[in-house]
Parts: C-alpha cells; structure tokens; sequence
C-alpha cells in the first residue's frame, strides 16, 4: 500500500470516529433544542394566560362590586357595562387561546406520554373553567341589568352569586397553575440532565477517538517514518561529511523510492566530489561546484570588483635568481595571496606571469560587498607581503642582498560581463569590460604616484566604511575619454594613526587648491604633506606638477583632471 493511501486510510478512520461523536451529540443537543422549544411555545405562553385570567376575573368582579356600591348616574352605569363587556370578552379570548395552545402541545410529538397525559388532564379542568366562566359573566350581566333599572337591592343580591365562583376561580384556577409550573419545571431539569450527559458524552468520546486515533496513528507512522529516519540519519552524516554506505531499501513504497533516489544522489554526490578534487587545483573549487550546478554556458552583466596585482619590477629581481628559485618565489607569494583572496571571497581569474587578475561578484560576495570584500583582501595581502619578506632568504636561496618584493595594486567596481568564455575546445571562467582594463590601468599608474594600491571613486563609494582611503587624483587613462577619481588604498577602518590621519586631511586641502589653481596654497598644503610623511609619492608628484604649473599655467577652465596616454 501506498503512503498515500495509508494516510487516507487513518485520516478516514479519525473523520469516521470524529463524525460519530458530532453525530451523537447532534442528536442529544436536538432533543434539548426540542424541549426548550415546547417550553418556549407551549408552557410559557400558557402560564401567561392562566395569570392573565386569574387577574380578570377578580377585575371583573370587583368592578361589578364597586358600582353596586357606588350611587352613579347612568351614563357612569353605561361606560361601567362597557368595560365590564369588554374584560368579559377577553377573558373568553383567553380561556379560547389556552385551549388551543393545549390541542397543539398535544400534537406535538416532542412530548413525551407522561407529558401528554398531564396536558390531557389541564385540558379538562380548563373546559370546566370555561364553563363556569359564562356562569360567572352570567352573574355580572344580572347585576348591572338591575343597576340599570334602578333595582339596586335587586343588583345586590344578584351580586351575592359570585360567592359560589370561589372554588372554580380559586383553588382550581391555582392547581392549573402549579400543573404546568411542575411540567416546565420537568422540562427544564430534563434540558439540564441532558446538557451535563452531553458534556460528560463529550468529553468521553472525545478521549475515545484521540486514543484510537492515536493509536492507529502511531502504528501507521512507525512503519512508515522507520524507513525515512534512516534516510535522515544519512542526510546528516552528508552534511557532516562522514563516508556513508547506500541505505537499505527496506519497502515499495513512496519511502522505498526515496531510498532508492537517495542511492542515486548519493553516487552523483560522489562523481560530483571527484569532479571537484580533480578540476579544483586548476580552477576555484567554487566555480566547479557553480558550474556543475547551473551548466557551463551562463553568461551574464553583473556590478563586481576586479584586482589586479604585479611585483614591483620582477623582471630584475628573476634576473638575480635561478630558474628554479624564481618558480620557488612565485609559488609562494602566489600561495600567500591566494590564501587571502579566497577568505575574502574573491575569485582567482588568471596569474599571467608575475601577475594575479581576481574579481569579486555575487553570489560569492554578498550584496554591495564585493568592493569592501576586495579592498580588505588588497590590505590583507599587503600584510602577508610584510610577513612573506622575513622569509625571502630561504625561498630565493640568497642570504645578502635579497631583493625586495614589493606588490602594486589596482581595483576598479563597476559592471562587466561575467561567465565561461572560450572555444568549444577550451574555456574559461572570467570577466571582460572596460572594468577589467580600468583595474589593470590602475595597477600600472601606481608607478606613476608612487603609491601601492589605487583604487576607482566607484570602488570607495561602497567600501569607504571598510576602509581608510585618500583621493589621489583625477584621471583619464589611456584609450578612455572619460575622466575617473582615483583614491589610494591606505587602512583598515579605525586603523589610521594620527600622522598618516594628517597628511590625508592636508592633502585633501592641497588638492583643492590645486583645482582652482590656487599654486602658492596649494604647494604650502603639500609641503605640510611632507612634513608628515617625506617619502609620500603622490605629495613628491603634486609639487612636480605645481612647479610645472607655475612655467606652463593652464586654461582658465581647466578642471584639473590629468590625462595619462601610457598604459
């Protein structure tokens, strides 16, 4: 059997047991709503009639007494026939309801026989009141008649006769009224007997379907949840990274297809594994995983970071050292700055000799973060530059005058074209844009201000809370029209000390003065640059150029960008 069909075999065994329990309870809230209803229809209504006549009748009597004693004129007489004929009227009127609001208890079948025989029974005293009623109104009629014709002695007499009512208006009249406060009274206690054996009914059955549903369920589940906690527990040892065995297929349920998938998943999880450990030493290990699961021919405009970076005149330094000791240098410098790329999440695109091409882009780098991603990757490669010196005797094999390796950097943000790009024969993961050759423009204009690591104005608009940074200049690189703010790369956040905090302050101000060709503030700026730091590049470049500037001024719109034609 099926899961499916299992789950719909227990959920109709628990709607079959739930639709029991509402079942019974249906039927015993009816017979309470039938009951209330008779009480709402029947006895009420007939308590209501019986006082009503109670109280007419004594009116009638009285109002006759009272103008027997009273010396009226005869239009007073009159109005008091009147009103005498009009509660003799009604009290026929209710005397008619009431016997038939009985015929139709009768009838009603939500009364049990005992009730009817009891309906029966005030039915028979209440055609006796009845009967006595016309004697009753017999009796007032005569008196009034009498008072009428100015026989008031007659009238008293006459009135005498309602004496002989006392019985039938009194005792009788009474007993109607306790028979049916004792009917409603049972009526009522039955009501309440039945809400607290529907209460107790509830809740007992209710208890009785949990337990055999839960019963039916436990058993149900086991069987069916045994295969897949299994699967689970290898799932988990997935994650964890365990080498597990296939699991056994125990069942030809749904449950046994999954273990038979999961079988499946788990040889492709092992050929994927294989992939990556063999393609992983020639490309990211993230691309490879990326690749497999989305295919090899995406391709895409995306807003990323691309690095470039080169060693500081490589070509005289492999000049001093053997074939072997340069190899030996560039694999560890390349090891150093690997290592710190990828913790930034950044990816190596290509090393092209002494130079490595990286670009940081989501999903690697999450939101905006791949500017703020590169320029702490930039930093941090720096710092294991600083810690890869202390060890260049034993990696070049020279003990004095070990040459010095010292790392230029570029960055440039903005959009490129990222993806596999190639031959059918051979491809590549990589970006290509006006992004990628601003990076690599920067890289090589650091030999022109001295600095390390340059980056684009677009670069320090998303990173400037990750970092320290200074704006250097304003370009346009060769073969751009342009022109682009450049900024050097200077600290981690918070990490800029005073002295280097002063000179990015007087060199802005310089810089300023600068633009609006204001040569002799411009040079006091920047000699207070140098004061702060002497071997400052940019600072040494800027008082080149304002001494330049003072032989050769500008245009007046000159808007201070430099043009750079070398690339």
């Amino acid at each position: 059997m099926t899961i499916r069909k299992k789950f719909f075999l227990l959920a109709g065994i628990l709607l079959g047991l739930f639709g029991a329990v509402v079942g019974v309870l249906a039927f015993v809230q009816k017979l309470d709503r039938d009951q209330l209803a008779n009480i709402n229809e029947y006895e009420l209504p007939l308590m209501q009639l019986v006082a009503d006549f109670d109280v007419n009748t004594d009116r009638y009597e009285l109002e006759i007494l009272r103008e027997v004693r009273s010396d009226h004129d005869a239009a007073s007489r009159r109005a008091a026939a009147g009103a005498a004929k009009a509660l003799a009227d009604e009290l026929r009127n209710t005397v008619g309801a009431g016997r038939t609001i009985l015929q139709r208890a009768i009838r009603d079948p939500g009364y049990e026989t005992e009730d009817r025989v009891e309906l029966a029974r005030i039915t028979g005293v209440l055609q006796y009141l009845s009967r006595n009623l016309e004697e009753f109104i017999a009796v007032g009629e005569s008196t009034l008649a009498a008072l009428a014709d100015g026989r008031r002695d007659d009238a008293r007499q006459a009135s005498f006769g309602f004496g002989k009512f006392a019985q039938a208006f009194g005792s009788d009249l009474s007993q109607i009224r306790h028979e049916l406060a004792d009917l409603t009274s049972r009526s009522t206690r039955s009501v309440l007997a039945r809400r607290k054996l529907d209460t107790y009914l509830s809740f007992g059955l209710f208890i009785a379907a949990c337990g055999i549903g839960l019963g039916v369920s436990a058993i149900g589940s086991t069987r069916v949840v045994s295969g897949l906690r299994q699967l689970v527990a290898s799932t988990k040892a997935i994650e964890s990274g365990k080498d597990i065995v296939p699991v056994s297929i125990r069942s030809r349920d749904e449950v046994g297809e999954l273990a038979l998938a999961f079988n499946r998943m788990l040889e492709e999880l092992r050929e994927r594994d294989r992939l990556k450990d063999t393609f992983g030493k020639f490309v990211d290990p993230r691309l490879v995983s990326r690749l497999i699961a989305s295919g090899a021919d995406q391709a895409e405009r995306r807003s990323l970071t691309v690095f470039f970076s080169d060693i500081k005149q490589f070509t005289g330094i492999s000049e001093q050292l053997t074939a072997s000791a340069v190899v030996h240098l560039l694999n560890n410098y390349f090891g150093a700055v690997a290592d710190v790329i990828h913790r930034h999440r950044g990816i190596i695109d290509k090393y092209i000799g002494d130079a490595v091409m990286a670009f940081w882009v989501p999903p690697f780098s999450a939101g905006d973060d791949h500017a703020s991603d590169a320029c702490r990757a930039a930093l941090a490669q720096q710092q294991a530059i600083a810690a890869l010196r202390a060890h260049l005797p034993e990696i070049t094999g020279i003990r004095r005058n070990t040459p010095d390796v010292v790392i230029r950097m570029g960055i440039a943000t903005g959009e490129a074209i990222v993806g596999t790009i190639g031959s059918e024969a051979a491809r590549s993961y990589t970006v290509i844009g006006d992004t990628v050759n601003l990076a690599s423009r920067l890289e090589s204009i650091n030999k022109v201000y001295g600095t390390l690591i340059l980056i684009t104005e677009e670069t320090h608009r998303l990173a400037q809370g990750a970092v320290e940074a200074r704006e250097v200049d304003q370009i346009i690189v060769a073969g751009k029209t342009e022109p682009v703010r450049i900024y050097e790369l200077m600290a981690f956040a918070g990490e800029l000390d005073a002295s280097q905090n002063e000179l990015r302050t007087a060199f802005a101000d310089g810089l300023e003065a600068y633009r609006r060709q204001d040569w002799d503030d411009a040079q006091a700026r920047f000699e207070e640059c140098q004061r702060c730091a002497p071997n400052d590049g940019p600072t040494k470049l800027f008082l080149e150029r304002i001494s330049l500037m003072r032989k050769t001024p500008p245009q007046p719109d000159w808007n201070g960008v430099w043009q750079h034609l070398e690339k």
